[in-house]
């Protein structure tokens, strides 16, 4: 009796092991080109091929696959982004975890498969408390370069603000804005005068209950359902019958450079997005939305915009978005089309542990607008090829190890000749439990206009459990056809992150460019807080 006494204590203590799912969520601590680094490592129950997605306040904004994990931190390759990741941005997965109940008003929550591991605390709220989250950073960037026209130097103040269920509302309030002061000769480059300038990117106020079936938000925001759009001023309202959401977006749209608005601009949207599965790892998301832009009451541009997201369990999954204009420019002549302009398409499969495979094809197509008379055209570099097919895999090695190649490939659609890069990628982590890891990557590289390889090594380690520090050098050599001319271009970076407290954080990123025409300096610095 007194061994069931005992037990009958222990379980009304405890309770007992739950299984569910749930979302964990990091923070993006450092963004290359192609390449984004999260503060969660394998501490955190982050794995390699682990997907991430990115949010932007409460919009998700594209997703990175974990190619590399040391115990605090791991290296993220971009999937897709409908906006540039930036630092500060939320890293989301969802887990299988075990839930204990310790006491009623406190739950501990591990993953299921590391429970020795320390436990994330989560409070629950009550019903009229405002969650909130996000940071305020003070930065610096600085350019010192041999012309100096390309002189830069950027004090400035970024804020981002999340404010949940506000005052008990179930609203969210989401602001993201950034004062800087820009200290060089060309200050004015844009049209404005002032040296002080303030940049709104989001001030918005949304309803988005994922239980209820009206959703509404009004403000400065990116659509969730309509790419393409970009940013705007305005509004969207929507209702969901079921697994069925349809929906009316209606603003103008906000200069990339200034975020000002142009009054005689107006957008505009209607769009139908389903949703089917029984959970996150097996569901289907797809977007139809019809699109127009108006200058003045007059067409600027029109076009359908689709996005299909398929999850078939942890092994497979695509993802696609596709842009498809209805107007079209011939001899001077606007005349009605049905053409591919901003392509995305991922196929993603896991067929074995330490195997996966990506292929995929991007493309971006000239769009003409017809009244500011613009042409957003596509933009090809060498070493980032952002039209054509592309295929890769990665073997994951013993000892923390892992191979990777890629493959792009361009067709030459009218241009001198088709265009590639093939690469490998070698990387190991924590290597004899040191917390120190290295990748090296060769690419060989035929553009359009030259040809040239790519050489690059990286370094990267943690100390103590708050201090990251990584180095980098790229040497990049390439012959311009046209010119019959080789320049050889050499980059170092150090990159450094430092969390000074739980909240406190700071960063440091340094690089010099070693170039045949020009040499530079580049300098980013930020300090802040996390609430």
């Amino acid at each position: 009796m007194k061994n069931i006494f005992l037990l009958i204590l222990v379980l009304c203590a405890f309770r007992s092991l739950a299984q569910e799912k749930k979302e964990f969520r990091y923070s993006v601590s450092y963004v290359a080109a192609s390449v984004v680094y999260v503060d969660a490592g394998r501490d955190q129950n982050i794995a390699v091929d682990d997907t991430l997605r990115i949010f932007h306040m409460t919009t998700e904004i594209g997703k990175v696959m974990v190619t590399a994990v040391s115990r605090h931190s791991c290296a993220a390759q971009i999937l897709s982004q409908t906006t540039p990741i930036a630092i500060g941005d939320d890293a989301r997965i969802n887990k299988i975890v075990q839930s204990v109940v310790v006491r009623q008003d406190t739950v501990k929550t591990v993953a299921a498969a590391e429970l020795k591991q320390t436990p994330v605390v989560q409070r629950e709220m009550g019903n009229d408390e405002n969650i909130i989250s996000g940071r305020v950073g003070i930065q610096y960037s600085g350019v010192i370069a041999e012309d100096s026209r390309l002189n830069l130097s950027q004090p400035s103040l970024l804020t981002r603000l999340d404010v949940r269920n506000l005052y008990g509302t179930g609203l969210i309030f989401s602001m993201y804005g950034r004062s800087y002061y820009d200290l060089s000769d060309i200050y004015s480059r844009y049209g404005d005068n002032s040296r002080l300038k303030n940049r709104v990117y989001e001030f918005s106020i949304q309803n988005q209950d994922p239980e209820a079936s009206l959703g509404y938000g009004a403000g400065r925001m990116t659509s969730a359902y309509v790419g393409g759009m970009g940013t705007f001023d305005g509004g969207h309202v929507y209702y969901r019958y079921k697994n069925v959401t349809t929906g009316l977006l209606l603003g103008s749209k906000v200069q990339d450079r200034t975020t000002g608005v142009d009054a005689n601009s107006k957008n505009g949207a209607l769009f139908v997005n389903v949703r089917q599965g029984s959970d996150f790892l097996h569901q289907y998301d797809g977007t139809l939305a019809y699109a127009r832009q108006l200058v003045k009451d007059k067409l600027e541009r029109e076009f359908l915009y689709l996005q299909n997201h398929f999850m078939m369990g942890s092994e497979f999954s695509i993802y696609e978005s596709t842009e498809i204009e209805l107007n079209d420019i011939n001899n001077g002549v606007k005349e009605k089309a049905f053409k591919l302009s901003n392509t995305y398409l991922s196929l993603n499969y896991y067929p074995m542990p330490w195997l996966s495979t990506n292929v995929g094809y991007d493309g971006s197509r000239t769009i003409y607008l017809f009244q500011t008379m613009k042409s957003i055209s596509d933009t090809l570099l060498d070493k980032n090829l952002l039209q054509g097919y592309r295929g890769g895999a990665t073997v994951r090695l013993p000892y923390f190890m892992s191979l990777g190649g890629n493959i792009s490939y361009r067709t030459k659609k009218g241009d001198a000749r088709d265009a590639y890069t093939l690469s490998g990628t070698y990387r190991i982590s924590d290597i004899l439990s040191s917390e120190i890891g290295a990748g090296i990557r060769y690419a060989d590289i035929v553009g359009v206009y030259s040809d040239g390889s790519n050489f690059t090594l990286d370094v990267d380690r943690t100390f103590f459990y708050m201090l990251s520090l990584a180095l980098r050098y790229d040497y990049y050599k390439y012959r311009v056809l046209s010119l019959h001319q080789t320049y050889v271009t050499q980059t170092a970076t150090v990159n450094a992150s430092y969390r000074i407290s739980r909240n406190w954080y700071s960063s440091l990123s340094f690089d010099s460019v070693f170039d045949a025409t020009m040499n530079s300096y580049r300098i980013y610095a930020e300090v802040g807080i996390r609430f």
